[in-house]
């Protein structure tokens, strides 16, 4: 199953209250601005890395990873961090 295709529903579960939950501690951790630039607006949490469960066959949830793979961007930087570089797939 690929990554694109998990994203669909993936987006889904941005709006799940274990996610929101997760994403309000790394934006406090971050201190409500993006650790790149300092901008404090369009903020995004993004992911350093996805972890596919080979076992089940799916990825993570969103909200399953530990904090340290999870950094506070704007929107700026975390568009041309994805042009730039591809989120690394990490087996578990």
């Amino acid at each position: 199953m690929s990554l694109q295709y998990q994203h669909g529903s993936y987006k889904a579960k941005l709006f799940d209250k274990r996610w929101l939950t997760k994403r309000d501690q790394i934006l406090e951790r971050d201190k409500h601005q993006c650790v790149i630039c300092g901008a404090q607006n369009e903020l995004v949490v993004h992911h350093k890395q996805y972890h596919f469960v080979s076992k089940l066959g799916v990825y993570r949830d969103p909200w399953d990873y530990d904090k340290r793979y999870l950094v506070t961007l704007c929107r700026s930087c975390h568009d041309r961090g994805h042009y730039r570089f591809k989120v690394p797939v990490k087996n578990v």
